[in-house]
């Protein structure tokens, strides 16, 4: 009887081992079969790939409202600054350890993003939005973009897109009064 026992307690021991090694040979085959799709697009052929109506021009880049709104504060806006146009919050900011925010906004796009033109250091963007009740092209700024701006400290500025001309002195003064005091400081000092 002993014998038996050692003999089930073996065949047992034998069959954990075949379950196990057969668990790891069917995870390496799917690994396999996995990394082999995802490298499938690092495989093709750029150079001869047929790429005709698989894609189309992004038109218009800026709605008419939102190009006025761009010439407008281009206008009103200092030498030492530059507006982008729909940049990408990827480009504003970048992880620091922890991924859940900036996964949540990397794919995100912001109206328009002003940078010092010396050092291309993002100092505020601006959320343009338009209260038209029929046009609902331009849409307010997610909540999350907001969020990880606030924490890094570059102010997101909201402005009416107007049927009328704008207050550029108006417009400029709300821009002055968001951005950070060195900036403002170095403006000031620029001016001198």
């Amino acid at each position: 009887m002993t014998n038996m026992l050692l003999d089930d307690s073996t065949l047992n021991l034998i069959f954990g081992i075949v379950l196990v090694v057969l668990a790891v040979a069917g995870a390496i085959v799917l690994a396999l079969r996995l990394n082999k799709k995802m490298n499938s697009a690092k495989s093709i052929d750029w150079k001869n790939y047929n790429a005709k109506g698989q894609i189309k021009k992004h038109i218009p880049v800026l709605w008419p409202k939102e190009v006025e709104f761009y010439q407008m504060f281009r206008s009103v806006l200092p030498a030492e600054f530059m507006i982008i146009p729909k940049m990408g919050v990827n480009e504003i900011v970048k992880p620091n350890g922890n991924l859940v925010l900036y996964n949540a906004i990397k794919n995100e796009h912001v109206d328009f993003c002003v940078v010092k033109i010396s050092n291309m250091e993002p100092i505020a963007v601006l959320d343009t939005y338009y209260p038209s009740i029929t046009d609902s092209t331009i849409q307010e700024i997610n909540p999350a973009v907001k969020k990880a701006l606030k924490s890094v400290d570059i102010p997101v500025i909201s402005y009416e897109i107007l049927d009328v001309p704008y207050d550029k002195s108006k417009v400029f003064a709300t821009f002055l009064d968001a951005i950070d005091p060195v900036s403002l400081a170095e403006l000031k000092n620029s001016k001198k």
